[in-house]
């Protein structure tokens, strides 16, 4: 009895050191596809494009500036809506909406913000940022790789990476909307190169299963001179 249960604990290390080993190398898969090493000496990231939601379809402007600054305008209902992020704090102005004056946001908004200002693969340096991954096995369909980041904060987000490619295809996060925990799933297509960057000019989301809505990027320029006031409060006219 003794030597079997030696035999099965000497099998279990075994398996679990070949799973590390097939992780180590789908993440260094991914980041050499994603040019991960010229995508970190990336300082900033305009994008423009169209945003089809709830049967409108609408121009909008994302900028991105390192280390974790965002700004979001679109065109809606005859008003322009922004979500800016400074790295610190986030604003919402959106008049449509029944936000006339620039209001903070409060943590829950800002979980999927500091997501989107993020410019890296959310995979890149998780050690250092104090996350952790595991693998889950394969999409339902064979196609990626699944992969759970724990973040140092305790969130979940479960990642694919395409066995073709090795790029990011899908995220799916939980997030509060409305007062209730919601599946955001978010999907990425249409690589297409930027200064040696495979970078996606699509963009899905789905919320409980149902399209939210889709980007379709026109313009995508890198290292962009971008003034760091774009991200702060915005300020009305």
């Amino acid at each position: 009895m003794r030597r079997l249960t030696i035999s099965f604990a000497i099998a279990i290390f075994a398996i679990t050191a070949l799973s590390a080993q097939d992780l180590d190398k789908i993440l260094n898969d991914h980041y050499k596809a994603s040019a991960q090493d010229k995508l970190s000496k990336i300082t900033s990231v305009a994008m423009s494009g169209k945003l089809s939601a709830m049967g409108m379809e609408t121009g909008i402007i994302i900028y991105q500036l390192r280390p974790s600054k965002l700004r979001v305008e679109a065109d809606f209902m005859g008003s322009k809506m922004i979500q800016t992020y400074n790295g610190t704090t986030g604003w919402t102005y959106a008049p449509a909406m029944g936000v006339t004056e620039p209001r903070e946001m409060g943590t829950d908004e800002l979980k999927p913000i500091l997501n989107q200002a993020n410019m890296d693969s959310p995979l890149w340096d998780y050690k250092g940022k104090g996350n952790k991954v595991d693998l889950l096995g394969t999409s339902e369909d064979g196609a990626a790789n699944k992969i759970k980041l724990t973040t140092a904060e305790g969130d979940e987000i479960t990642i694919f990476l395409s066995k073709k490619t090795s790029l990011m295809t899908k995220v799916i996060t939980t997030q509060m909307a409305q007062g209730m925990e919601t599946e955001i799933e978010m999907e990425f297509k249409d690589y297409k190169d930027v200064k040696g960057i495979p970078t996606a000019h699509y963009l899905g989301s789905k919320m409980g299963g149902q399209v939210v809505s889709t980007v379709t990027f026109e313009s995508i320029e890198y290292n962009k001179d971008l003034d760091a006031s774009l991200f702060e409060k915005p300020a009305v006219n």
